[in-house]
């Protein structure tokens, strides 16, 4: 899938992130106010840079900041002029895939990891996916919800996680369920080390 690299079009690495960050977090409903350093770890970028764009934001009046306990938080204008049309874009073009392949790099255990393309989708609506992610074996489930309430703005992700001895019953079975999972179209193989792929050709 060919992405479209929104630094073009602000010029600024730091500040793509954090107009894709505050108004993402806005469409989830979120427009609390973030604090620079909040940012900054949030968003991997130094304090200088974050610093510099939330100021030069500010004059832009796509933000607004207040300051509470000596601390200054900025959210987003609501009453910025381009507020729908910005939104739009960083919905259309969000990109979760990196986020997603560095979480799953942590997770040793799982044997297989298909995500589905059109996973981004969610963001802007609903898919014909069975599922958006499908694992095999155990992982610590809340943090991985929490991490796709994070990744996806608490946007629902349909995910199914199984067992390997369930997922070779089911195949001994032919499981119509799991072959439409492994068969969906634009699916990704981040891992497989159970050679899944050949139950699908």
């Amino acid at each position: 899938m060919k992405n479209f690299d929104l630094t073009k079009l602000f010029w600024s690495k730091t500040r793509t992130k954090l107009l894709e960050k505050f108004f993402l977090e806005y469409e989830a409903g979120n427009n609390d106010g973030f604090h620079m350093r909040a940012l900054s770890r949030d968003l991997d970028e130094q304090i200088n840079s974050i610093k510099r764009e939330l100021d030069s934001l500010e004059e832009l009046h796509i933000l607004k900041s207040r300051e509470e306990s000596k601390k200054k938080f900025f959210f987003l204008n609501k009453n910025f002029i381009l507020l729908e049309e910005f939104k739009s874009i960083f919905l259309k073009t969000y990109n979760p895939y990196e986020s997603i392949k560095k979480f799953f790099k942590t997770q040793d255990f799982l044997e297989l990891i298909i995500i589905n393309e059109e996973l981004a989708k969610r963001l802007i609506g609903n898919t014909n996916n069975i599922v958006d992610v499908f694992l095999i074996w155990e992982m610590d489930k809340i943090a991985f919800n929490e991490f796709l309430a994070k990744t996806f703005f608490n946007r629902k992700i349909k995910y199914a996680i199984i067992t390997k001895e369930d997922f070779q019953k089911r195949l001994e079975y032919n499981d119509k369920l799991i072959f439409n999972i492994m068969k969906q179209k634009w699916n990704l193989f981040l891992k497989d080390t159970i050679w899944v792929d050949r139950y699908i050709k």
